[in-house]
């Protein structure tokens, strides 16, 4: 059951309206994002590259740019350390080919996910020691590597880290103090001292940054090679859910419009073998198809797979690295699916929900998709969720959060039960001794401030709209919005009073609906789909009505009692024609 939630902004909305030369149903959509101000709403509407804040700002930019220039001219041996998901390959990507293109002696290097885990680690910081590794560069990780950093510094290394995630602290409040290690150089936003605008760039969009200003440093004006890295940035950006608002938005917005055209042959092959090729690629494939095929490789394979993919010249080699990618992902899925299965079957048995977060203990499951079933297991309850399974060291975890709990402070307050963790508010890994699992789940239950309010399921909506206000030119304006992701979802109205004048059942199982719906008041009558509301509808039409009328109904009659709908506003075309169709989100009988 959903809690429907109106949102509600102080705004004058018509006075918007006006200003910006949009419809107030719109206006009023921004206004819902925070954006409330002239240069806030133009930088979301109209917004460019040039609009971004200058890469400057961010704390220790300019040394880093003079170390890493330094390293490439002298010939010094260079390292990208990065990390085994889409934002760690993406910025290893960025970073190795800029590199390579000023003339640079440079390799990567990927932790495998279940013998090495997230981030650096003693070993391999041997292991590039004994390759005369001169100078190191990490990337989507570091800010928490304290011991192996200073061993790297030990070995002789320059380090300069490039990360997007939370430093250790002492303290709270005004006595926070980061803890941080001996680094060179480091490029990280959630660092106090660091007054960048933008908290929430991914660590590929920083890597961007760095790469773009490299070039600049070395008069390289190749507009089609920044460009390219733009591209990744863009799939970095979408697919580590950070918020699509300001300057995230504007560069997936750009990254967006040329991915389609890439000249990279590593992903020109993984769009076709995806059966992407003809199509306007957008936030959703690079989300659920693209980036799925690369964290695959991460998953059950090594994440130097992806980077190698991305760094290739051969199509034919292209080619066939980008089907195992696709081959991997498949595996992937059969895999999580079971995994769930598994999970969902403990929480049940051990009678796990009456607790508000779920720390799941399943050995059978395997580590490398913890992250994606903890999510899944999250959306269904919507409480926070620990899932921990076995690894070769004791135990590795991966937790997804719920508003209202900080996983990352959350963890941290256990930081003695781990031998590894880091992540942020919403997600984090961990790696623990078997038998200290149980304090770990007495810790997060008791601190859990959790309401039963808050741990129920939340549908945020946009306005209450009538039918005779929906049109094609409102359509296609709420289009202008995309891409939708975090922070900016796809707009959601809610309409009241309406009457079913059709279902028809479709799909292969028959268990999606195609909807005619009536508003009684204006006699207006619109199209809708459900894709998941088939049980709902049934359910909730058998509290109402006979069983014979039930049947009569979902087998194309109409329902007279007056619904409440929620619902996205979306654009159909069929046979060269257009027109506006709701996809319905859920439902209940009107009040």
């Amino acid at each position: 059951m959903n809690r429907w939630v109106l949102k509600r902004n102080k705004v004058q909305i018509a006075a918007m309206a006006q200003e910006l030369g949009i419809s107030p149903i719109k206006a009023n959509v921004l206004a819902n994002r925070g954006l409330v101000n002239r240069h806030d709403a133009n930088l979301f509407i109209s917004g460019n590259l040039e609009d971004v804040p200058s890469p400057f700002l961010l704390k220790d930019m300019e040394l880093a740019l003079q170390l890493v220039d330094a390293a490439i001219h002298s010939g010094k041996k260079i390292v990208i350390y990065g990390d085994y998901d889409v934002d760690g390959v993406t910025s290893t990507t960025i970073l190795t080919q800029t590199v390579r293109k000023l003339g640079g002696t440079v390799s990567y290097y990927l932790p495998h996910r279940q013998k090495e885990g997230y981030g650096l680690n003693l070993e391999a910081v041997e292991t590039l020691g004994n390759m005369k590794t001169e100078f190191l560069l990490t990337c989507d990780n570091g800010i928490s590597s304290i011991k192996e950093i200073a061993r790297a510094k030990e070995l002789g290394m320059q380090v300069v880290i490039i990360d997007h995630h939370e430093p250790g602290f002492l303290g709270s409040g005004d006595t926070k103090k980061d803890i941080l290690p001996e680094a060179d150089a480091i490029i990280d936003h959630k660092q106090q001292a660091c007054t960048y605008p933008n908290q929430t760039l991914c660590a590929g969009a920083l890597s961007y940054l760095f790469a773009k200003e490299l070039l600049t440093k070395n008069n390289v004006s190749d507009v089609d090679f920044v460009e390219e890295l733009l591209v990744f940035a863009t799939i970095a950006t979408v697919c580590d859910m950070v918020d699509l608002l300001g300057e995230n938005r504007v560069l997936v917005q750009h990254g967006l419009q040329k991915i389609g055209n890439t000249q990279n042959i590593g992903l020109q092959a993984l769009i076709h073998a995806t059966g992407l090729s003809d199509k306007q690629i957008t936030a959703y494939h690079l989300g659920f198809v693209i980036g799925p095929c690369i964290n695959a490789t991460g998953r059950l394979e090594s994440g130097e797979m992806a980077v190698a993919l991305f760094c290739e010249t051969n199509p034919e080699a292209a080619k066939e690295k980008a089907e195992t990618l696709k081959y991997l992902n498949e595996e992937r899925k059969h895999m999580t699916q079971e995994a769930a299965l598994l999970a969902e079957e403990k929480i049940e048995k051990e009678q796990l929900l009456e607790n508000k977060v779920l720390v799941i203990y399943e050995k059978e499951i395997h580590e490398s998709v913890a992250g994606i079933v903890a999510g899944r297991i999250k959306e269904k309850y919507h409480r926070p969720v620990v899932l921990i399974t076995g690894a070769e060291d004791g135990a590795k975890g991966s937790g997804r959060s719920v508003e209202g709990f900080d996983l990352f402070a959350a963890l941290y307050e256990c930081k003695e039960l781990f031998t590894k963790f880091g992540g942020h508010a919403m997600a984090a890994g961990l790696s623990l001794p078997e038998e200290n699992i149980p304090e770990l789940d007495r810790m997060l239950n008791a601190s859990c401030p959790l309401t039963v309010e808050e741990m129920t399921p939340v549908l945020r909506l946009d306005g209450v709209l009538q039918f005779v206000e929906m049109d094609m030119r409102l359509a296609m304006e709420l289009e202008d919005l995309a891409p939708f992701g975090k922070a900016n979802p796809s707009p959601l109205f809610v309409s009241q009073n309406i009457k079913i004048d059709r279902i028809q059942l479709m799909g292969k199982n028959r268990d999606m609906m195609r909807l005619t719906l009536l508003e009684p008041k204006t006699g207006k009558r619109l199209s809708a789909v459900s894709f998941d509301g088939y049980e709902k509808m049934k359910k909730l039409l058998k509290e109402l009505h006979t069983q014979e009328e039930c049947d009569t109904i979902m087998a194309g009659g109409k329902c007279t009692v007056p619904m409440d709908f929620v619902y996205q506003i979306d654009i159909n075309t069929y046979n060269g024609r257009s027109s506006v169709q709701l996809m319905v989100k859920d439902f209940r009988c009107s009040k």
